[in-house]
Order: structure tokens, then C-alpha cells, then sequence
């Protein structure tokens, strides 16, 4: 491949939008010289990292500066090289895939369409291809005004349940999080990836669906999971602390803990109910339900006791419009104590029970 050819490529692989003998030709290029992979990996970090700016306050020039400086490396890097014109033309090669992939990321940023849902609410959305998009709280929804026309593409910060329409066949509907693009093979499926949870998590409904990224944790290699109906699959991110002790260990690429479960029927809405008003726990943790709970009644929990954390509860909530109501009956089962101050929930351990 020439010059030219790896950087359309690249481009297109990064943003998520080359098929699979495109796919074939850039694993192939990685893998063929520790430089390339070097470079991969940088890229795709940064477009990641660009994927979370908000939409409408870009500056391209600060955006290109930016990502040039992660990308392109310095001449000192390339010492060990024995021929300095090689160096010349990878850097100038770069210089102008960063550019490219700015100048892919400006243009489409300034057409994005943005539906967010504050903590405490849940919203209904319909797109102009006739999806129903449920937006949970503490939401955010991307989507380019081209949807429908050029994409069905979406990009998804927290949790959404999806209701997809048949659409066009050659127009796919992709759901990119930020480290996992969702491929719709089928109807309905619930979408959890909110920035600050430990997992990221989808449940189908209905259909199939493929997840798509770097699941080992190897950036140069983009794994694919399918999911089927009444299967959830859940992924573990490696904790920090983990990731920067393991940085030399042959083991890094497993660090991310993979889960696939089949669910009854009866018990998805332990992941969907909560657009119908409903919340289900079932031998979750405090701290997972405390996340939720914020989320849900807009409040801030303070826990700090690492075993009062981790006890676990089991029960369901239907249309319980306040928090109190909420811990009154978790507190009926559990050993804690509870002061809601404002909008700060204080729960502390019941040393009595």
C-alpha cells in the first residue's frame, strides 16, 4: 500500500467506517512494524479522546495542535532509525493523517445534533429513520443532521434503550460509546455506558446485535462480540491502579473481565424497566444502587464504609417518585441507617441489626 492509501484507511478505520477487507488491510499494516502500532495506538486514542468534546465549541486550529502534538512524534524518538528519510516521511505522512481526521472530526461536529436528559428524568426521542430512543438520566444522545440520509450512526454517554427501525440495509445503525461501537443485527436493546460506572453493559431484547472494539485491550486489535436475544453482555474495565502496575506484563490484554449471561424473560426489566418507572436490584451491591439512585432522584450518596459498599440487596420499584421511600425499604432489609440533608443522602451502617 502507498502512502495515500494507509491514510484513507486509517481514517476510515479510526472513525469507524471501513469495511472488512479495509479492516483485513490496516490490522495487516499495524502488525507489520512496531512503529505502525506505535502510531495506531496514538491516534486512536486521541480521536477517542475528541469523540467527548462538547459539540459547537471546537477550534480546529487548538483541535489540530492538540492532536498533532500526540501523534507526530519528536525526532529523539527516532534515534535507533538508520535512515533518517524514513523518519521524515512517517512524520510527514502523519502530519497529514492528523489533519484529515480534524478536519473529519470538525466538519461532522458542526452538523451534530445534541438530545441530553439531566439526572432525575427520562426522555423519549424519535429519529427521522423512526427509531425510539429512550434516554435515561444523566444522558447524552449525538447524532449528525445527515442521520437517516448518509448514517445511522449515533454516539451514546450513558444509557439509552434502543427500538430500532428497518431502515436501509446499506445504511447500518451504529452506536458508538466511547470505547465500544454497537452494530445493530436486530429490533430492541438497552445500551449502558456512562463515563463514570466501572462496566460497560448491553442487554437484547430482541434481535442481534455486535460489539465491536478493543476488547482485549489491545488497541491494534478490534474484537467483536454478537449478542443475542435475553443476553447480556457485560465488560469490566480494568481498574487504573491495575493497568499501570501490569504496564510491562504479558497479561495486560486480559485485564478487561468479560461476561456473557442468558436472562429469562421475565427478568429483563432488572435492565430495561427503568424506562417504564421501574427500578429492579437483584443481589446488587449498595454502591452499584447508589449510582443509580443518584442518577434517578438527582442526589449526591455519601457511603464511605467499604462493607457497608458492598452488601448486597434484592428488591423493585415501581413509580416511587421520592428517594426516602426508596431507603425506607432497603433499610427494612438491610443493616443501614440513613439522613437526607437538601440533596445529599448520608447512609451509614446500623450497627443494632
Amino acid at each position: 500500500m502507498d502512502n495515500e492509501e494507509i491514510k484513507l484507511l486509517l481514517v476510515k478505520y479510526i472513525t469507524r467506517e471501513a469495511d472488512e477487507k479495509e479492516t483485513a488491510q490496516v490490522r495487516e499494516w499495524v502488525s507489520a512494524h512496531p512503529e505502525n502500532e506505535q502510531y495506531f495506538a496514538q491516534l486512536y486514542e486521541t480521536w477517542q479522546n475528541m469523540l467527548y468534546l462538547q459539540p459547537g465549541v471546537v477550534n480546529e486550529e487548538k483541535a489540530f495542535d492538540k492532536f498533532a502534538l500526540a501523534t507526530i512524534p519528536q525526532e529523539a524518538k527516532y534515534v535507533r532509525l538508520k535512515v533518517w528519510s524514513k523518519v521524515a516521511a512517517v512524520v510527514a505522512m502523519f502530519g497529514v493523517l492528523t489533519a484529515l481526521l480534524v478536519n473529519h472530526y470538525s466538519q461532522n461536529i458542526q452538523r451534530v445534533r445534541q438530545v441530553s436528559v439531566k439526572n432525575g428524568g427520562i426522555k423519549k426521542i424519535i429519529l427521522n429513520d423512526g427509531t425510539i430512543v429512550w434516554l435515561n438520566a444523566g444522558s447524552k444522545l449525538n447524532y449528525s443532521t445527515n442521520f437517516n440520509k448518509t448514517n445511522r450512526t449515533v454516539y451514546l454517554e450513558g444509557e439509552a434503550f434502543f427500538e430500532i427501525a428497518p431502515g436501509k440495509k446499506t445504511i447500518p445503525f451504529l452506536v458508538n460509546t466511547k470505547n465500544y461501537t454497537i452494530r445493530d443485527i436486530g429490533t430492541k436493546f438497552n445500551l449502558k455506558a456512562y463515563p463514570n460506572d466501572s462496566f460497560f453493559e448491553t442487554t437484547v431484547v430482541k434481535g442481534e446485535v455486535s460489539v465491536e472494539g478493543n476488547v482485549d485491550n489491545n488497541a491494534n486489535e478490534m474484537s467483536r462480540i454478537y449478542v443475542k436475544p435475553q443476553q447480556v453482555l457485560r465488560i469490566f474495565y480494568p481498574k487504573a491502579e491495575r493497568y499501570a502496575a501490569k504496564q510491562d506484563d504479558k497479561e495486560l490484554k486480559n485485564l478487561n473481565e468479560i461476561q456473557v449471561l442468558q436472562v429469562d424473560s421475565a427478568k429483563l426489566n432488572r435492565y430495561d424497566g427503568w424506562k417504564d418507572d421501574l427500578l429492579v436490584f437483584d443481589g446488587n451491591t449498595l454502591d452499584e444502587i447508589s449510582r443509580v439512585l443518584e442518577r434517578r432522584y438527582n442526589v449526591k450518596i455519601m457511603m464511605d464504609d467499604t462493607v457497608l459498599q458492598n452488601i448486597r440487596y434484592s428488591g423493585s420499584f415501581k413509580n416511587v417518585a421520592s428517594i426516602d421511600k426508596v431507603l425506607e425499604l432497603i433499610k427494612g432489609n438491610t443493616a443501614i441507617n440513613y439522613a437526607i440533608t437538601g440533596n445529599t443522602v448520608n447512609i451509614t451502617k446500623n450497627n443494632k441489626n
